[in-house]
């Protein structure tokens, strides 16, 4: 949108954020020959119209609740109105910090300042609240400190408004029953159906003076659901237990602040005097002393703002911060956490069978009418003998500090060290270079011998937590979220005993851009060279810096707040320049195994490496001496190589089977099931088939539940994009689609677009794909589609797709790290085209493309995962693809293994160990 006249006044210049309701952008105002910023109404041109009146009606509410209101301490509204279908809003370019970047170093702030910021805060919002308006969102990150000292708070776009006599007004929601908002800092009437008013905005500031002393907001927990039970029912610790130094006032203060009666609250002026009587009392108090070393810098701003221009004018703000959005039923969600329906039998199930099914993403959480339903009913008991557990839960997926980066990883109770693991795998072993290994068995084998900056970290209760691998911590971002630094940790070396250093992480990225790793995973060299440069062959200068052998610098092609996620994965293990694969064919190793045999795609033999240091090492617990993976068994030997085990055999398969039946009972073994990382879909080339009728059509006619049937595989249908273990992933059935398609409803769309008998040319390439064809074209004829189905080999199979030969073809959706943003934008983002990526529907909308930008300006991966949702939605609004199914695989192991767990990308082996 870049040069756009917004009614012939603001040129859009540059995009400086984005966030749930949409974007802002650096503007010139040619009538006041002027910079303001312009915030836009992320509006799909496709929204239907009850829909589009209400994110109208609640744009337009937001510019009348800023401009309303008259305060140094509020950013005003310089302008309003819309240009065509896009609405805008015009305000001031402020430079400053926001609180939540005072915050980063997490340690708090010293309590003369929490008064100074808090204390102008009240004063905005009894303005506010004297105007009858409640802002709703009070938290750090929508207040900003201005370079002069001036306290601002920003965005009144989800006010609630009250009439004059203080009647409740109409809650202003995503949903009629979702309250809009941020669960840390949201007070317990607004969960509980209570009255909203000024003294609700209290409560969020007590949250927030409470994190300005502490460093952590008062409740935090590892779901939604409890979360809001928290702000219901617990009451949290007193600031002091964190800071003992402070005055005994502010206890007593940050209670009244968080009572959970309203009435039992001051209201904003009330809040501003005890502040500043506090504020004589902190000063009387002995200085704290300060820390034996300083935090380690960190950037000047926070994500979401936009990079800073060459000796050009400071960060601008407002930025918009996403809106999140709890629930959908009729009660409260945190009431229908308590009791899971069909826990009971889940429970059986599993002592029955030794089986876990299901465990990412939130179960069957949807519904046929396309709503959004949370489901938190599978929530895995960690093991009572190892403490492992399970289930990794990576759809809990949150950033870990330095502490819980640090080495090493914790004992897993009754634990024995020796012993070899035999792993039998159905599939070939591709690669042992990490810059090629790509997912199944090769990114498992990847995990015990090369380790990567960041790494995935599961708590015993099956939470997920980001943290540093090789790095001290999970990376510092500064430049609006387009510079990540990371710091080394100390004494790394490789197996030959070599040092580790920041120069061979340039050299790991440099490398892949060999035409030979094609079939690596290419989401980190992306990033740095953005979309349009995927097939150069060269970094530019200064993509990464290595100022010295322990710190690298990232510098991205544009923002992306979850990149240190995007390095958990093997192509940001460490490579140094000159390198050779050793007689192994393998890398140098920094795990705690290193390759000693490698023949081909059959069999690898894994030894412990003597340079591995377990106190550097967060993640792995290296119990067996010897791991020896066999790959290309098919899968009755798979089966009876693990009946066959003797009581001190270990036989595990890392990836399993897709085809439970033909596992049999197995009786005498253990037993896991979990779906898999992607979504088997069928994409719609949107270049030839134009009509959005006739793509809906195609969704409301395929059945996806015939589909799964034909394939012979397990599964669970599925009509949304986002797989299960995905942060943000959710289930819904857009069309009402439901497992055998309603064929009736599909001819109806057809007819009104005018299209019936409509020609649609069907791909597929291997004797399961024909199955699921006939399927297909029985069910797209009924519709009243004229089907023609074509068969290629697999290769060219997909290189028809990717040339744009096929109407419809099938092609699975996904990636293995639990965050959306590395695959969904190759699939659907419309600046993206193939062989440059994979976005093979050719899809190009507005919509999608501004929900992907929003998505990717998110500040914290709760945040991204509830856009991603919306991504999800969008996609599927424009039927660019329509989703069948998710495969379940099954994991069979021999009962002389403890500490399995099952995530992403099959059965983990960092806390595994031979019982003996």
């Amino acid at each position: 949108m870049r040069g756009t006249v917004l009614d012939g006044r603001y040129t859009l210049t540059e995009r400086i954020g984005a966030g749930g309701m949409g974007a802002v952008w650096r503007a010139r105002d040619a009538r006041l020959d002027r910079d303001v910023a312009v915030k836009l109404l992320g509006l799909p041109r496709h929204t239907s119209g009850p829909e589009r009146e209400r994110m109208l009606a609640l744009f337009v509410r937001e510019a009348r609740a800023a401009a309303a209101l008259d305060s140094s301490y509020i950013v005003p509204v310089f302008d309003h109105g819309a240009d065509g279908d896009v609405p805008y809003l015009v305000m001031p370019l402020l430079t400053g910090r926001t609180v939540n970047a005072l915050l980063t170093d997490g340690d708090g702030l010293d309590p003369e300042r929490v008064v100074d910021i808090a204390g102008q805060v009240c004063r905005a919002l009894a303005v506010a609240h004297r105007a009858g308006i409640v802002h709703r969102d009070i938290k750090p990150a929508n207040v900003i400190v201005t370079d002069e000292g001036t306290v601002k708070v920003l965005d009144f776009g989800i006010a609630k408004f009250l009439d004059a006599t203080g009647a409740t007004g109409a809650y202003l929601t995503r949903t009629s029953d979702s309250p809009i908002g941020t669960l840390h800092y949201m007070a317990p009437e607004r969960f509980t159906r209570g009255p909203a008013d000024g003294r609700t905005d209290v409560y969020s500031l007590g949250c927030m003076v409470h994190e300005m002393l502490t460093g952590s907001p008062p409740f935090d927990a590892p779901s939604e659901a409890a979360l809001m039970h928290c702000h219901v029912y617990e009451t949290p610790a007193a600031p002091s237990v964190r800071r003992p130094d402070l005055a005994r006032g502010w206890d007593e203060l940050v209670g009244r602040l968080l009572a959970k009666d309203p009435a039992g609250r001051p209201d904003a002026d009330g809040a501003r005097v005890a502040l500043e009587a506090l504020a004589r009392t902190s000063a009387a108090l002995p200085a704290p002393v300060p820390p034996a070393a300083p935090p380690e810098p960190r950037g000047a701003t926070s994500y979401p703002l936009a990079p800073p221009r060459p000796q050009g004018p400071p960060t601008p703000w407002p930025v918009p911060q996403p809106l999140l959005t709890v629930g959908n039923g009729p009660r409260p969600w945190w009431r229908r956490w308590w009791l899971p329906a069909g826990a009971a039998v889940a429970v059986a199930a599993i002592v029955a069978t030794f089986t876990i099914v299901q465990p990412f993403g939130k179960g069957d959480g949807g519904d046929d009418s396309g709503k959004k339903t949370t489901d938190t009913s599978e929530r895995r008991v960690p093991d009572g003998k190892t403490g492992v557990a399970e289930v990794a839960r990576t759809e809990t997926l949150t950033t870990g500090t330095a502490a819980d980066s640090r080495g090493p990883a914790p004992t897993v109770t009754g634990a024995n060290k020796g012993g070899t693991v035999t792993v039998v795998e159905p599939g070939d072993i591709t690669t042992v270079d990490p810059g090629k290994m790509w997912s199944g068995t090769d990114r498992l084998v990847s995990r015990l011998v090369y380790r990567s900056l960041t790494g995935l970290k599961t708590q015993p209760d099956g939470t997920v937590k980001l943290v540093g691998d090789l790095a001290t911590d999970t990376g510092r971002l500064s430049s609006g979220g387009r510079t990540w630094t990371f710091t080394l940790k100390e004494g790394l070396t490789y197996n030959d005993g070599s040092r580790v250093r920041a120069q061979d992480f340039a050299y790991a990225v440099e490398r892949t851009l060999d035409p030979a790793f094609a079939s690596g995973d290419r989401t980190v060299r992306n990033w740095i060279m953005g979309p349009g440069n995927a097939d150069d062959r060269t970094l530019a200068p200064g993509a990464i810096e290595t100022p010295d052998d322990r710190t690298v610098v990232f510098h991205l092609d544009r923002a992306h707040p979850d990149f240190n996620v995007a390095l958990a994965g093997p192509s940001a293990a460490p490579v140094p320049r000159g390198a050779k694969e050793a007689s192994s064919g393998a890398m140098p190793s920094t795990g705690p195994y290193q390759i000693t045999t490698y023949t081909g795609a059959k069999n690898i033999t894994l030894a412990r490496n003597p340079e591995w240091k377990a106190d550097t090492d967060p993640l792995r617990t290296a119990y067996p001496d010897t791991y020896r993976v066999e790959g290309g068994l098919t899968v009755d030997q798979i089966k009876s190589r693990t009946l066959a085990a003797g009581p001190g055999d270990a036989v595990m398969s890392f990836t399993g089977s897709l085809r439970q039946a033909s596992l049999g009972k197995a009786t005498g073994t253990g037993r896991l099931s979990a779906p898999a990382s992607y979504v088997h879909a069928y994409v719609v080339n949107t270049a030839r088939v134009k009509d959005r009728k006739v793509r809906r059509a195609i969704a409301t006619a395929l059945p996806a539940g015939d589909v799964l049937a034909a394939s012979g595989e397990d599964g669970t249908v599925q009509h949304s994009l986002l797989p299960p273990g995905i942060r943000g992933a959710d289930t819904f059935d857009l069309y009402g689609a439901g497992e055998r398609g309603d064929p009736a409803k599909a001819r109806a769309l057809l007819k009104d677009a005018d299209e019936s008998g409509y020609r649609i040319t069907l791909g597929y390439g291997s004797d399961t794909d024909a199955k699921r064809a006939d399927v297909i074209e029985a069910a797209l004829e009924r519709a009243g589609f004229r089907v023609k189905v074509e068969r290629a080999d697999i290769s060219a199979y997909y290189k028809n797709a990717g040339e744009g030969k096929y109407d419809l073809f099938r092609f699975p959706v996904g990636g293995g790290l639990p965050v959306a943003s590395t695959f969904m934008p190759d699939y659907f983002d419309g600046e993206f085209t193939y062989p440059a990526s994979s976005n093979y529907s050719r899809l190009k909308s507005a919509g999608v493309d501004a929900a992907i930008e929003a998505a990717d300006s998110a500040n914290s991966l709760s945040a991204a995962g509830e856009l991603w949702s919306k991504v999800d939605r969008r996609v599927m609004e424009e039927a660019a693809v329509v989703p069948v199914y998710v495969p379940v695989r099954t994991f069979l192991y021999s009962k002389a293994l403890r500490g399995l767990q099952v995530d992403l990308d099959g059965v983990s082996p960092l806390n595994a160990y031979v019982r003996r």
